[in-house]
């Protein structure tokens, strides 16, 4: 994802909003913006005239340097029964074994926390908060505990917010104005069109200073924060007043600043903004790939599953991190980040994976771009079948960075990330109040 790469280069830093903390905006500059499209290039022409199909830009260089976590790791000083299965990315697992250890000893912090956090991750957002609260009732400096509570703070706001939202019978539909390499919207931002790119891996609005400069938005300098490389960079956020996405209206919404307008994605259009997931939690959403649009629905309708659709169970890590169960090559049994924006590739393995799937890798093929943490080498990968559920697609092209996991801030393990290249084929759905990401 676009926004994703920024922190692949530089690191995470947390920015406040509206009082709660939001873990996941990252800084750029116009140089780096170059860059990423440089690095897209170069694995553009890993692919160009070699395999089935002509790759675009790739916005999803991994760099091997990360210098935060987004989740808070197991904490407890001796193992809590659940933690295997949590660290395994079986959370329905984890959360049975950490409920019974809950009931053998209620003071168990360990298990406390695991439970809380399957609880935050499965969106039952009541029941993690009790069970947050009852770990501060005897350890009231627990900073997991506090973390949760934060994240559960701003993810209720997003909700509310969606809720307050007029939104028409049948939802309303906002036609792709560029379909590839990344689907993009046009928002009206302060009363300025703005061309938004639809990304999964982004937390909620991000838009670009020049538009923000344009629209007569102001910018507040946020905090200092250090990055990988040793880079430190001030993380700036906005107000935006009223944000129109057709017929719906948004007010007063809480916005990243980052350069965008510098990734040449696209011919015509300048990206200036992002639309994350935050933004689509605040509604039932459904890119709808094959129809070129987004569907934006009350958060509490429900939508049919197609006869040849498919329906799963997803989970919700931090403020945006979506992710859900599949198989890769026919192995099974994983968990995948499920992150829209990789900008013309619908596979992002980790190791393991490509070892144990036996997922093509193409070393010979490999190219390399300059993060701030030094050299940054991409390997092209093809995935002979790739499945979310039964939804499977074949012979998925994507890039495997052999010196280093970005999804090694999670404190579980993930098989690695299916995007765009994926994403196509079907309308997918979003909907947070049942957890479930439906294929159709």
């Amino acid at each position: 994802m676009m926004l994703r790469m920024q922190q692949h280069l530089y690191g995470a830093q947390t920015l406040p909003r509206n009082g709660v903390p939001e873990p996941d905006v990252f800084v750029l500059n116009s140089r780096d913006a170059h860059l990423i499209t440089y690095c897209a290039n170069q694995l553009r022409r890993a692919f160009h005239g070699w395999y089935t199909s002509r790759m675009p830009a790739f916005a999803f260089i991994r760099a091997a340097v990360l210098s935060a976590a987004l989740a808070p790791a197991i904490v407890s000083a001796q193992a809590a029964p659940g933690d295997a299965s949590f660290r395994s990315g079986d959370f329905t697992q984890a959360g049975r074994a950490y409920g019974a250890a809950v009931a053998r000893n209620p003071k168990d912090v360990g298990a406390l926390i695991g439970l809380a956090r399957v609880q935050l991750y499965g969106n039952g957002l009541d029941a993690a908060s009790a069970t947050a609260r009852r770990v501060l009732a005897f350890d009231a400096q627990n900073a997991d505990a506090a973390r949760i509570l934060r994240t559960i703070g701003l993810r209720r706001h997003l909700f509310e917010e969606g809720d307050r939202v007029s939104v028409p019978d049948g939802g309303a539909v906002l036609p792709f104005v560029e379909a590839e390499p990344l689907p993009m919207i046009e928002l009206t931002i302060d009363g300025h069109p703005a061309n938004c790119v639809l990304d999964t891996g982004a937390p909620d609005v991000v838009i670009d200073p020049d538009f923000a400069a344009q629209a007569g938005i102001a910018v507040t300098g946020g905090q200092v924060g250090t990055f990988a490389g040793g880079r430190t960079a001030t993380v700036r956020q906005a107000t935006l007043q009223r944000v129109q996405a057709g017929p719906i209206e948004l007010h007063n919404v809480t916005a990243g600043v980052l350069p965008s307008r510098g990734i040449s994605f696209y011919r015509d259009r300048r990206v200036d903004c992002t639309v994350g997931t935050g933004f689509l939690m605040r509604f039932l959403a459904t890119i709808d790939y094959p129809h070129k649009r987004l569907v934006l629905r009350r958060r509490t309708d429900e939508i049919g599953k197609a006869p040849e659709g498919v329906s799963m169970t997803m989970w919700l890590v931090g403020d945006h991190f979506i992710f859900a169960g599949g198989s890769v090559n026919g192995v099974g049994g994983q968990l995948f980040l499920v992150d829209s924006g990789l900008a013309g590739g619908g596979f992002g393995p980790e190791k393991e994976t490509i070892d144990a799937a036996h997922v093509r890798t193409f070393p010979n093929r490999a190219g390399q771009g300059i993060g701030g943490g030094g050299a940054v080498t991409f390997i092209p990968v093809v995935a002979d079948e790739l499945c979310l559920g039964s939804a499977c697609q074949r012979d998925i092209q994507g890039v495997y960075t052999p010196s280093g996991s970005p999804l090694a801030m999670f404190p579980f393990r993930s098989a690695g990330t299916i995007s765009h290249t994926y994403l196509e084929h079907y309308a997918v759905t979003f909907d947070f109040v049942r957890m479930q990401l439906t294929l159709n």
